[in-house]
């Protein structure tokens, strides 16, 4: 079963692995385009879609779960529950951050500035949680294993 479920997530984890470099790119390059106001746009829209893309790949995969496809989504949130919330506030910063650009705070005040410091101190934290659940996706016990669903759930109660 470990094959097939490799087999059936590297596509998606290769495509993970690509957002996450892209990411570090325009986190990496997007100061040099800082007096561009074009450009910044573009690389900020640009990482938004990455992130919404990878986020959907992730929930998607979740949901593709032998354990959510038996009714026991709290079990998948409660393995997944950090790794979602980083996804989610780090994507929210980073949309924040795009859309003050884009508005009428192009000059950089203090404010933007902090959030950009902010969101780039945030984003090792966001790469290393959702490279760690994109690569425990692949663990078979979440697809057939119903010994350790059993203990799970006995567990619990």
């Amino acid at each position: 079963m470990f094959k097939s479920s490799l087999r059936r997530f590297s596509f998606i984890l290769t495509f993970e692995i690509l957002f996450i470099i892209a990411d570090i790119c325009i986190n990496s390059f997007s100061y040099l385009t800082r007096g561009n106001k074009v450009c910044v746009i573009f690389l900020f829209l640009l990482q938004d879609a990455l992130l919404l893309l990878s986020m959907t790949a992730i929930i998607f995969s979740l949901y593709s779960t032998y354990v959510y496809q038996a009714g026991l989504a709290q079990l998948i949130y409660k393995k997944f529950r950090c790794a979602l919330i980083i996804c989610f506030t780090y994507f929210t910063l980073t949309s924040l951050h795009g859309f003050l650009v884009i508005g009428k705070w192009f000059v950089w005040p203090e404010a933007l500035t902090a959030l950009f410091i902010v969101q780039r101190l945030f984003s090792p934290l966001y790469y290393y949680f959702f490279k760690r659940s994109a690569l425990r996706m692949s663990d078979p016990r979440f697809y057939d294993n119903i010994d350790w669903l059993t203990n799970e759930v006995l567990g619990s109660n």
